[in-house]
């Protein structure tokens, strides 16, 4: 989209060149020869830039300026103006910039200055824009991540800040679906020193097909391939200065793994079709839902990468092994959605409490949110009542997964041909595979439920012959 601009003067020489000169630079221009009629202009359809003259028939410049800085408060709206004066009127400059004026420009003007200070403006809109964004993203990202501030998240957050400090350092984010691990990236991102104002750039590998994700990261040249009609940046260069988060990496192709491997190494690669080697300075940032140990068993994921992802880790608990944070996280996106909606909901009915607390949460985070999400659309009270919280499975009586049954009433018991019971390596091994099947294969889960380290549990899936 073009950037807008209104030029308010009286004088028509002037309208008529500025309008020529920016509509070439790529701007919509529109144009006033008054105070007011440019004032209703802008009231009816706010610009991204005004030039305004000091010295108009109807009204004095600066009131309208003044009127224009009061009213982008009231409305959230961001017009930068360019005043335009005489030379000999310093202060009336002066007092443009004091009441908000982005700059100023002397009469008579001159075309090259006057282009270099649009450029300037819209540049400088751009990057306001951008903090906005960013400021937003690390605000809801950190309270979506602390709300609660259980002993778990905050152990998240404190290796957030510890790896920070290491801006070169790559990161590897690993946990289920829905527990927040791009924002954990976001926030690695805005906290990490000699990068936080730079790019935060992010890819899906799973969503992005295997013929496409190689020129999404590298880029090509013009004429790389039938479709390459011009050179295209891949997101290493975007990212260069910052963070590049690599979403899903455990579902990237083994052929890109190899290239992958080789840009950590070193830092530098080709785009396709290219013939020279660029380098980036860029921070990686990789989140999986998987066990990328597993998936490296299995063939399907480099060894070496893996080794060079997974120079530090963070896991991301899923909700259910932090239940005291569930009602914290549940009142901050009641807060949250309430106010977007314009919807009286407060707090929560007791009943609901007590039923959001019993639900185990199997898409984590995302999906306490959305439960929320709809409880308030559904709403016509103050207080959400339980018959507003619809959820995708039962609840429990008490936390599911917080215990199970004893072992010998969790699987039946097989006696050996001679009639006697398994020795305890035989029981461990019937209990483990038993595990196993109730966890739909997942060892990370088998682990947290027996209460050990996850290499302790593969290697007796492994002794066990059961992997």
């Amino acid at each position: 989209m073009k950037p807008t601009v209104l030029v308010i003067d009286d004088e028509k020489t002037f309208r008529i060149v500025a309008e020529e000169a920016l509509s070439a630079e790529g701007f919509a221009v529109a144009t006033a020869s008054n105070g007011q009629a440019g004032l209703a202009a802008w009231q009816r359809e706010p610009c991204d830039l005004v030039i305004l003259d000091r010295h108009l028939p109807d009204t004095d410049g600066i009131a309208i300026l003044e009127t224009m800085t009061r009213e982008s408060r009231e409305r959230g709206v961001d017009t930068l103006v360019v005043v335009a004066t005489a030379y000999a009127d310093v202060a009336s400059a002066v007092q443009a910039l004091k009441l908000g004026a982005f700059d100023y420009l002397s009469k008579p003007l001159q075309l090259p200055e006057f282009l270099v200070t649009m450029r300037k403006a819209i540049e400088a809109k751009r990057l306001r824009a951008q903090v906005r964004q960013l400021t937003g993203r690390t605000q809801a990202a950190m309270g979506d991540l602390v709300v609660g501030a259980s002993a778990a998240m905050q152990k998240v957050i404190d290796m957030v800040d510890k790896v920070a400090e290491a801006p070169d350092t790559t990161v590897l984010i690993q946990g289920e679906s829905g527990t927040g691990k791009e924002l954990i990236a976001d926030l690695i991102a805005r906290r990490t020193v000699g990068r936080k104002d730079g790019p935060f750039v992010e890819i899906n590998c799973a969503s992005v097909p295997e013929n496409l994700l190689e020129s999404e990261l590298f880029g090509y040249e013009r004429g790389a391939f039938t479709d390459a009609k011009a050179q295209k940046r891949g997101l290493f260069e975007e990212a260069d200065g910052g963070t590049l988060l690599l979403d899903e990496v455990g579902e990237m192709p083994m052929a890109t793994q190899a290239k992958l491997l080789k840009v950590l190494e070193e830092m530098t690669f080709r785009r396709l079709g290219g013939t020279r080697d660029l380098s980036v300075n860029v921070r990686i940032v990789a989140a999986t839902n998987k066990e990328l140990a597993d998936e490296v068993e299995r063939g399907a994921f480099r060894l070496d990468l893996y080794h060079r992802l997974d120079v530090f880790h963070i896991r991301v608990p899923s909700l259910h092994e932090r239940p005291e944070d569930i009602l914290p996280l549940a009142t901050h996106f009641l807060q949250r959605f309430a106010a977007r909606m314009r919807k009286p909901a407060a707090r929560f009915a007791p009943e609901t409490e007590r039923l959001l607390l019993a639900y185990d949460y199997p898409g984590n985070v995302r999906e306490l949110r959305n439960v929320i999400e709809r409880a308030v659309i559904l709403s016509t009270k103050d207080v959400i009542e339980a018959d507003c919280i619809v959820l995708s499975g039962p609840a429990r009586a008490g936390r599911s997964g917080a215990s199970l049954p004893a072992p010998l009433a969790f699987f039946a018991l097989e006696l050996d041909p001679a009639g006697k019971p398994p020795d305890l390596e035989g029981l461990e091994r019937a209990y483990i595979a038993r595990l196993l099947a109730f966890a739909g294969g997942n060892r990370t889960a088998v682990a947290r439920l027996l209460g050990v380290s996850y290499p302790t549990i593969a290697k007796k899936i492994a002794d066990y012959g059961l992997g």
